[in-house]
């Protein structure tokens, strides 16, 4: 029998939002809102719709500003 080292599922989520972190063609807003929701241990749903959507009206206005 060998001994194998098994990740947790904590881990195995960390090290995936830190690989999509560094994916440029990401939105940075939105993985940044997913890892401190993540952090806070408030990834839910709920918030997570929340912040996408308070990041997505940010970038809105930001481009309507640089628009003028």
């Amino acid at each position: 029998m060998t001994t194998e080292n098994i990740k947790s599922a904590s881990t195995v989520l960390t090290d995936f939002m830190d690989e999509q972190a560094k994916d440029e063609e990401l939105n940075a807003a939105s993985m940044s809102a997913i890892m401190s929701l993540r952090k806070e241990g408030k990834l839910s749903k709920t918030n997570l719709l929340r912040q996408l959507e308070e990041a997505r009206k940010a970038k809105l206005k930001d481009d309507m500003a640089a628009g003028d």
